[in-house]
């Protein structure tokens, strides 16, 4: 088992960068440490780095490992309960919450908000669905994942969406992603169709709009390869367009509760004697 997004070299300069600011990066979920929060009160978009370290950084078979089977139990621990809750949407949330609970498991991860392009299968008859950034009405991400070596995609509420049930029933439970396929972006991935319109009815090339007005989701993107996941025939594209996750710690964590329940005591409860039964505690 490798990850194949690891680069010597810029783990070395980012590792030198974080030195120079004080701080330790020895251990998963560095980013909360005093010295990291406050350079990111002086610089917004710093936590970029902590994500991009977690890409670049090289990982030991025997840590990806250990790491896939925390994973697993966490991720299908909190995607049943979710399941079980019943809303839709909750993809903030719930990724936020699997992060922190992964920090507590000593496992690196990021959250990651992105724009979805799932793409059906022509034979099924069912359409396209798009997750944008340019869209209308509001709305804090267009959708959220987790990355966290072994896996390049973890997508715990896919299904958890507004479906038609002929796309629901061509979607995976959960995305667990382990291989890394690289994807490229159209601006289709990334605005609805009548903001597209618009933009060409000005002459505006939608790269140039995106320069201009989101600098830092372009970089995002440059920084963070877009990836694609397969599922029997279906092929969901996810644009990272942005870091993000939870500034409260896991006990602090008390907005949503999938059926009444707070991420602190899933993991508690649920998590933790799974991980002290697979001998992973």
């Amino acid at each position: 088992m490798s990850w194949e997004l690891s680069n010597p070299a810029r783990q070395r300069q980012l590792e030198t960068k974080f030195k120079a600011h004080g701080i330790p990066f020895e251990n998963a979920g560095f980013c909360d440490h005093p010295n990291f929060i406050e350079r990111e009160r002086k610089d917004s978009r710093y936590l970029e780095l902590y994500a991009q370290y977690i890409e670049a950084k090289g990982y030991t078979p025997d840590y990806l490992d250990v790491a896939r089977r925390k994973i697993d139990i966490a991720a299908e621990v909190l995607r049943s309960e979710v399941e079980r809750d019943g809303r839709l949407g909750a993809c903030v949330d719930t990724s936020g919450m699997l992060g922190r609970m992964l920090d507590r498991l000593g496992v690196w991860n990021y959250v990651a908000k992105s724009c979805l392009t799932i793409s059906f299968p022509g034979k099924s008859g069912a359409a396209d669905r798009y997750f944008w950034s340019f869209d209308e009405g509001e709305f804090v991400a267009p959708h959220a994942i987790v990355v966290a070596p072994p896996y390049y995609i973890i997508d715990l509420t896919v299904k958890q969406q507004p479906y038609s049930a002929k796309q629901s029933a061509l979607l995976p439970s959960i995305v667990l992603e382990k291989c890394f396929t690289r994807g490229g972006w159209v601006p289709e991935d990334l605005a609805n169709h009548r903001f597209l319109l618009e933009l060409r009815r000005r002459h505006m090339p939608f790269e140039i709009f995106l320069k201009q007005q989101s600098p830092g989701m372009a970089s995002v993107m440059q920084q963070l390869p877009p990836r694609i996941s397969a599922f029997k025939g279906t092929h969901l594209k996810y644009v990272i367009v942005a870091v993000g996750g939870f500034i409260e710690s896991l006990e602090g964590i008390t907005g949503y509760k999938p059926n009444g329940r707070l991420a602190h005591s899933i993991f508690e409860t649920d998590v933790l004697p799974l991980i002290s039964k697979e001998g992973l505690g």
